[in-house]
């Protein structure tokens, strides 16, 4: 079985924009993907569509040899693939605890994975108490945080199914220093972590340097390999 991430003349379109055209790419396993490119490009649809949580116009997208489209993400998670997408904006149900935001991936998986309840509680509180959110707050629903702290769940809720394929949209944009620095940490690590396949879209020069991998521009429906060195200042925040 073909471990890693490809794409395989891959044309994708949301709405006027084309935001993949007959592109063909692999990020090997452990390997990092990281994506810049201008407002509008597309970048959040590419994660998306990287993640599987989107089908491609044209061509394939596969991880570990299997369609990242598969109508039921059980056949990933039994296959040893396990997925975290983490929105630009959380993404955190709104009606559901910090506490139960993060316990939501185990339940959903908790037959393939044989996971109890006990345990999928004790994992989304360690999560929670690794992003630094304890106490009061773990019950709080989203509408009741701040943005930062919501960020910390939507990682904790990633964190927990024990990713080794993590996809992040814009991660730490919008973040104080405190909270943008647990999100690089968490980032840092995933990068260096040789069972995880980390593909991430950022425009933030300070993440970008941190993390010190190749970086890739979607532009006219292209992923062209760049030279942060030459890339124009304005490009970035």
């Amino acid at each position: 079985m073909a471990e890693g991430l490809t794409l395989r003349a891959v044309t994708f379109r949301r709405g006027h924009v084309t935001v993949l055209l007959r592109q063909s790419l692999t990020v090997p396993r452990g390997g990092t993907l990281l994506v810049t490119g201008a407002n509008g490009v597309g970048k959040s649809s590419l994660m998306q569509l990287a993640a599987g949580l989107v089908r491609p116009d044209e061509g394939e997208v596969h991880i570990n040899g299997i369609s990242a489209d598969s109508a039921h993400p059980d056949e990933l998670v039994g296959a040893g693939v396990r997925r975290a997408f983490v929105f630009q904006q959380g993404g955190l149900v709104a009606n559901l605890s910090a506490l139960n935001n993060v316990a939501l991936p185990l339940r959903y998986h908790a037959d393939t994975l044989g996971l109890t309840d006990a345990v999928i509680e004790d994992r989304a509180r360690f999560c929670l108490g690794a992003v630094g959110i304890e106490g009061p707050p773990i019950h709080a629903l989203p509408g009741r945080l701040s943005f930062g702290i919501a960020k910390r769940v939507a990682f904790a809720r990633a964190m927990a199914i024990e990713p080794n394929y993590a996809f992040f949209d814009d991660p730490d944009a919008g973040l104080d220093h405190e909270n943008a620095q647990v999100v690089q940490d968490i980032l840092t690590s995933y990068r260096d972590d040789p069972g995880v396949t980390l593909v991430l879209a950022s425009n933030h020069r300070a993440l970008i340097e941190r993390l010190g991998v190749p970086v890739h521009e979607l532009v006219d429906g292209r992923l062209v390999r760049i030279d942060m060195a030459t890339m124009a200042p304005s490009s970035l925040v």
